[in-house]
């Protein structure tokens, strides 16, 4: 079993005032900012309910599995419920699972305000979320304006609220949180003692926005897919990067990359988890360009050549021309001083703001500012069904398919027994593996008639 860090530990018996629950202001910039696209108006019941209509009727259902895209979520007095399950044939991921655990403890940490909302499961957020440039929404149901769904990426053209890639950062096993607790270990390697070699390894895909060119560079030419790309720079130039999919170079496990002074990031099908990673490992991480960002990335700055004194913590590439690392790595050589401090700068950006108590942070804020926005009274009464997240953790951790997606019992052991609104033991778990087994479960009859 993974030793627990010391901060979580102790999470459960501090006050909100002693978390310190204060965001980077970029990162509040941002919450601020998505939280207002609803104007004057606010979000009424009718928007959250349209999310109802993107899976209404079996056909739907049976034919595009539409029921396995997204989750719905009431918080009612603090207590957190799910108002329809995901069926059980697509459990076992971690990413949506990973929010709902994080999510419940940032239930059990912070007093959560009234909100509804919805949770996109997958790499990339809805194409109907949309915000045009007039100001509307692609949103294709009545009343055709946006609903509350939160994502864990996007582009800055989509109106969906983000939140942290939670199963990456805590249910892995090389997970954001695991690495941060052996960093002692980790960071052991002298600066001096890396090699001065630009260092990445990943499968070999390409996602869309690469395909089909919509990420540019100054040179006006699409980006080529990176993660193909790189291997035709790596040939060329072995001595400054060793950058290859796994068809072409020897796998390394994360916690043994920071033996390189330069670590390599691409996007995956989307933003990658392994960037949060790497930002704590002290080495420079050179991030190849994209169209996507995830929740922190609004408070990181990239290097800037010209100006050695500015703040950074990354040295982007693909910026200028799809061979420019080469020239990012030869700069980070002839600049060994900056590029250390590019590294330690990620490091301390990391520990500071994507640790767990930062991240409970993040949703807490992010879900009391969502909460201004409501117009409606919040209430499960309203709802066709209402099942407490802590009963379906209690299902998840039990459920084959489920049970080593993530830690569970770090938080089911602190609060499950005490938690008011959880049942007597596994009383519930036949009810809910049913409801994961019906194949047309979906709450369509809580839509206006």
């Amino acid at each position: 079993m993974r030793a627990a860090p010391v901060w979580l530990i102790l999470l459960p018996f501090l006050s909100v005032a002693a978390l310190g629950c204060t965001l980077h202001p970029k990162i509040e910039e941002r919450i601020a900012r998505d939280t207002r696209a609803w104007g004057e108006a606010g979000i009424t019941e009718d928007l959250v309910l349209s999310v109802s209509k993107h899976c209404g009727s079996e056909q739907r259902i049976l034919e595009q599995h539409c029921h396995t895209q997204v989750q719905r979520i009431l918080i009612q007095d603090g207590v957190v419920y799910l108002n329809n399950l995901i069926p059980n044939y697509t459990l076992g991921p971690h990413e949506g699972i990973g929010f709902l655990v994080e999510l419940y403890e940032a239930s059990r940490v912070f007093k959560l305000p009234d909100v509804e909302f919805s949770y996109w499961l997958d790499d990339h957020p809805p194409a109907e979320t949309v915000l045009r440039p007039d100001g509307s929404v692609s949103w294709p149901y009545p009343p055709y304006g946006l609903p509350p769904m939160m994502a864990w990426s996007k582009s800055d053209d989509n109106g969906v609220l983000l939140v942290p890639y939670s199963g990456a950062f805590r249910c892995a096993s090389d997970s954001f949180d695991a690495l941060e607790a052996q960093l002692d270990e980790l960071t052991r390697i002298p600066w001096e003692e890396r090699e001065e070699v630009a260092f990445g390894r990943w499968n070999a895909f390409c996602t869309y926005y690469y395909t089909s060119h919509m990420v540019r560079m100054a040179d006006g030419q699409a980006v080529p897919c990176p993660r193909t790309y790189l291997n035709n720079v790596s040939d060329a130039h072995p001595d400054l990067v060793n950058a290859y999919d796994l068809s072409r170079g020897k796998p390394v496990p994360l916690a043994h990359q920071n033996r390189y002074k330069f670590l390599v990031s691409t996007d995956g099908w989307s933003i990658s988890s392994k960037f949060d990673k790497y930002l704590l490992l002290g080495s420079a991480v050179l991030r190849a360009a994209s169209i996507r960002f995830g929740f922190y990335y609004p408070a990181l700055s990239p290097a800037d050549p010209d100006d050695l004194t500015a703040d950074a913590h990354f040295i982007p590439f693909m910026e200028k021309h799809r061979d420019d690392i080469v020239e990012a790595v030869q700069w980070a050589r002839a600049h060994d001083a900056e590029a250390r401090r590019i590294g330690e700068a990620a490091r301390v950006f990391a520990r500071q703001h994507l640790v767990r108590p930062a991240r409970l942070c993040y949703i807490f804020r992010l879900l009391t500012e969502l909460s201004k926005q409501i117009r409606y009274p919040i209430s499960c009464q309203r709802r066709k069904l209402c099942v407490p997240l802590v009963e379906e953790l209690k299902f998840l951790a039990k459920y084959g398919t489920t049970s080593s997606t993530c830690i569970y019992g770090e938080l089911l052991d602190k609060y499950g027994a005490t938690d008011p609104a959880a049942a007597p033991g596994d009383s519930r778990y036949e009810e809910l593996r049913a409801m994961h087994e019906d194949p047309l479960h979906w709450p369509r009859d809580d839509l206006p008639a």
